[in-house]
Order: structure tokens, then sequence, then C-alpha cells
């Protein structure tokens, strides 16, 4: 009889996704093959407040953390309790970091990462899972992402919208040839749906992804606006040498910031002109199949498939 983990039956791999508004969790079963299927999932996240500083996002973002490890636990319990046991049986986790807490350095060749909020995980992590932490940026996962979508295509703007902070990386003959970020993202949107339009949490962000207002479309018009021009602040010196004609966005709001980035204000940022378009989940369903709306959790797992 042999004992320890059979190897030819693949593995479980656990995956943090640890953004700037909130913290997503997923099993997923890696087959002998490489093949990637997520099998639970779930996201925590912060209440959309005014304004938020550089501690209350800190502090924020421990509590999301206390309750998304726990949460996995949790889930990983139920599949051990299941008809195979062996599906809740955690090898690894991953765990992918957003801005403030995680981006490129394109100056070392390695990610930079906040050894605080590193500690703090694993702190968090200890009393449930005992297997080996790696870390990687959000920014890796799409980039990748886009690189299995679109192989024959090697110049490209990437923007990556999370709650407070959007990335800009240029691709230039495949490889990442700029980095920048600014300090608004999809919170700018959401924050302006609750002052002038009266809605929830739950209800603007749903709106987000929907991409359309409604009854509060003059609001959501005002913050297309203000984001085109805070991006082409932060994009000025990133197309200073090369400017691409393709603009792939990757959010839980593709849709909006794909129109956001059309906006009639930034057509000098593009002079060539060019083709914006949102990387969904149903882009991505043939290299990770499961009911999973996740984007950022789909990218994270497609990356482990291509990268372990």
């Amino acid at each position: 009889m042999l004992f320890g983990r059979d190897k030819k039956q693949g593995k479980t791999v656990l995956i943090l996704d640890i953004e700037n508004g909130s913290v997503g969790s997923a099993l997923a079963r890696m087959a002998p093959d490489g093949a990637i299927t997520i099998l639970e999932e779930s996201r925590v996240h912060m209440p959309i407040r005014n304004s938020r500083s550089a501690e209350s996002l800190a502090e924020e973002t421990h509590v999301l953390l206390k309750q998304a490890t726990q949460r996995a636990a949790e889930l990983a319990s139920k599949l051990r309790q299941g008809s195979e046991p062996a599906l809740g049986d955690v090898s690894d986790i991953a765990v992918f970091m957003s801005p403030p807490w995680g981006k490129p350095n394109l100056d070392t060749g390695r990610p930079d990462f906040v050894s605080h909020m590193q500690d703090l995980l694993k702190h968090e992590i200890s009393p449930y899972f005992e297997s080996p932490v790696n870390f990687y940026t959000n920014a890796g996962a799409a980039t990748q992402g886009l690189r299995t979508l679109a192989p024959y295509e090697d110049k490209y703007l990437l923007c990556i919208v999370t709650h407070e902070m959007t990335e800009l990386l240029l691709i230039y003959n495949g490889a990442v040839a700029g980095h920048a970020s600014m300090p608004h993202g999809m919170n700018l949107p959401l924050r302006t749906l609750k002052t002038h339009g009266g809605m929830s949490d739950a209800e603007a962000r749903s709106l987000l992804r929907l991409g359309s207002g409604g009854h509060a479309t003059a609001a959501l018009d005002a913050s297309t606006g203000q984001y085109a021009e805070e991006f082409k602040r932060a994009a000025r010196d990133l197309l200073d040498s090369y400017v691409p004609q393709q603009v792939w966005v990757v959010s839980p709001a593709g849709n909006y910031f794909a129109r956001a980035l059309s906006h009639e204000s930034i057509a000098n940022v593009f002079p060539q002109g060019g083709v914006v378009r949102a990387l969904g989940p149903k882009h991505l369903q043939q290299h990770v199949p499961g009911p999973s709306q996740d984007i950022f959790l789909i990218l994270e797992a497609l990356y482990l498939r291509y990268t372990q």
C-alpha cells in the first residue's frame, strides 16, 4: 500500500485574491494534465465609503482576510465531507495581490510585495492550512490571461481596474514595456451612484457590472468623464514613446470602463484610433470551465494552469 498523496490524481489549490476593496477565494482542482477547474469560490467586499485612507484600507483588508480564509476553510471542509474527500485536501496556496499590496517591478524583474500584508495573510491562514504559500501579482495573472486568449497580439495596453486603483501595463512585442497606476477605479462611479443615485452597495455594484445607468445614467456619465480625465494623466508618460491601437480592460465592471476609455476626451491620447475591449469570464471558459463569473479568480486559475 502507498502512503501520501497520489500525484496522479491531481491536486487542489487555494487561490486568494487580495484586491484594494475586496478579497476573493477559490478552491481549484488541477488535473494531472494541468487542466484546472474552480470548485468553489467566494468574495467579500469592503463597504463603499466616501473616502478611504491608506490606514483604513489596510485595516479593512485585514478584516476581509479573516473572513475569506475562514470561508475557504469551511469550503474545504465541506468538500472533504463529500463523496470525493481528496477535493478538499489543499496542496498549495496561491496568493495574488493588487496594488498597493503587490505590483510588478520592471527594474528588478521581480514583483514588489508589502511584507506587512504578507505577514498578516500567513497569520490568518495558519490556523486552517499548513500548505506552502506562494505570492503573485494580479497584473501577472492578467498578462498571462491575455497571452493565452490572444497569443498573436503582441502590442496593446492592458488596463486592470480594481476598486481603488487602476494598473496600466504597456505590452510591446509580447513583453511588459511599461507600468503605471492611478488611485481611481471602480469606487469612483460606485461612490457617485451611492451619493447621487441613493443606492445600496449591492445595487451600485450590480448596476456598474451591467454597465448601464437607467435612472442613474447622468451620475454614471459624470463619473465616466472624470475617469477618462484621470486616465489621460496617468497614461501621458507611459505612452510617451509608443501608443498601441489595442486596449484590453480587465475588471468586474469591464464593459463600463471599456466605454470610459472610448470617451471622446481621450481621442487625443490615441491619435491613430484603436479598439477598446473588455475581457470577460465568457472569453476564458474554454480554459477554465465552470460557472465562475469572477474574472480575477478565473485569470488566477488560468495563470496557475500555465505556469505550474
